[in-house]
């Protein structure tokens, strides 16, 4: 392996090191992870830091954000220059995914709720959509639960594959936990193959370099690895509809887009696109694949602004907010459109989103005045910021 390639290897390693400690700053204080000395130990020590000294907490965070995507852009014009190679994506793909899984989920609760769902099924043998952890009081992970009251909002295949990992739990809360961060965090390996094989197919020359957008993005990692959403999952029966069509199986095609609906309802929305492709040649390729990303950005803003009925919920609406997991309806398809100036604009809205949780880290809700006004405007911020540079930069020779 060339020199510079174990160079950019290490400093990956060191950063993502530092995320995967930091992680720890927010395990529920309700939450004891291990009875031994040396987690209660170290868990206590980096709580004290992200309950007890918020402001430097949060500090600490934007740092973390700034290097990685600083790394990231550095890594993408490496590709782009072709002065790194598949090797080295592999490696590094493969060592960030196995770092986070290991991380607390310290930015959501959702991958509680997902082990909660799947104990309802297991354990108390009854449906998630007629019973919620609210309805087991005597459950011991209540004490550390968000959403307690909610039915579950995902489809029976997803319910489905919950049970795997759940299973291999053995009824242990902190093996169930690694269980579905390992469970989920394959996803994004396979998101990461499916694209390079795509792009191998219609877009050869740009394989490497949007592979490594989404692979190496660290938005996607946090929210698909660190917080293992289960978007991650959803991203995947997406893309394999577009693998098949580009490998010419359409049926195949078809069956991963219903299967992820059965996952989350969402891919439905793009099924009528693939329809219409009579035939499988590059072109009709690309269409679907813009098409699709055209409706998911429809949807995520009017999902973000309006209140939308979900289906499998037996009662309520969505929360109205953009939420930096509903990237993952998205950023996958946008790299497989060798658009630079897209890339650029995904890019700003990718590291807006991951500085949208700075006021919870820094005043432990999302209740202080002028949290909305922040995370609205520091999603929209890095966009116009690019916007004005690429006008600057087209109408002035800059």
């Amino acid at each position: 392996m060339p020199k510079l390639e174990k160079i950019l290897l290490f400093i990956n390693l060191f950063i993502y090191t530092l995320l995967f400690i930091f992680s720890y700053s927010y395990v529920d204080l309700n939450l004891t992870l291990s009875q031994n000395p040396v987690v209660l130990t170290f868990v206590k020590f980096m709580q004290q830091l992200g309950y007890y000294n918020r402001p430097i907490a949060s500090l600490i965070y934007l740092i973390l954000i700034i290097f990685s995507f600083s790394f990231f852009i550095l890594n993408l014009w490496l590709f782009y220059k072709s002065k790194i190679g598949l090797k080295y994506l592999k490696i590094s793909t493969i060592i960030n995914t196995l770092i986070l899984i290991f991380a607390y989920p310290f930015l959501s609760s959702d991958l509680f709720n997902y082990m909660f769902d799947a104990k309802i099924i297991l354990n108390y043998h009854a449906s998630p959509y007629s019973h919620r952890p609210l309805d087991f009081p005597n459950d011991e992970w209540l004490r550390f639960m968000r959403w307690i009251h909610r039915y579950s909002p995902y489809g029976p295949l997803w319910l489905a594959g919950s049970l795997a990992p759940a299973a291999l739990g053995l009824g242990k809360f902190l093996l169930n936990l690694l269980a579905f961060k390992v469970f989920i965090g394959i996803f994004h390996l396979i998101n990461s193959y499916l694209i390079f094989k795509i792009l191998g197919k219609i877009k050869p020359d740009y394989q490497l370099f949007g592979t490594a957008f989404y692979a190496l993005n660290p938005t996607l990692l946090i929210e698909g690895v660190v917080n293992a959403h289960n978007d991650v999952v959803l991203a995947s029966f997406i893309l394999a509809s577009i693998y098949f069509l580009a490998f010419n199986k359409k049926i195949l095609s078809y069956a991963a887009i219903i299967s992820g609906s059965l996952v989350k309802y969402i891919p439905i929305l793009i099924v009528g696109w693939l329809f219409r492709e009579s035939t499988t040649d590059k072109k009709n390729i690309e269409r679907y694949i813009k098409w699709s990303l055209a409706t998911m950005i429809v949807f995520t803003y009017l999902f973000s602004s309006f209140k939308i009925s979900v289906p499998f919920v037996s009662a309520g609406a969505t929360q109205v907010q953009f939420q930096p997991w509903y990237l993952f309806w998205i950023i996958p398809l946008v790299v497989l459109i060798p658009r630079i100036t897209l890339l650029m604009l995904a890019g700003a809205v990718c590291f807006g989103a991951s500085l949208r949780y700075l006021p919870y880290l820094y005043y432990g809700d999302w209740s202080h005045p002028g949290t909305t006004i922040f995370m609205q405007s520091i999603v929209v911020l890095p966009v116009i910021l690019i916007t004005v540079a690429l006008l600057l930069k087209k109408y002035f020779k800059i």
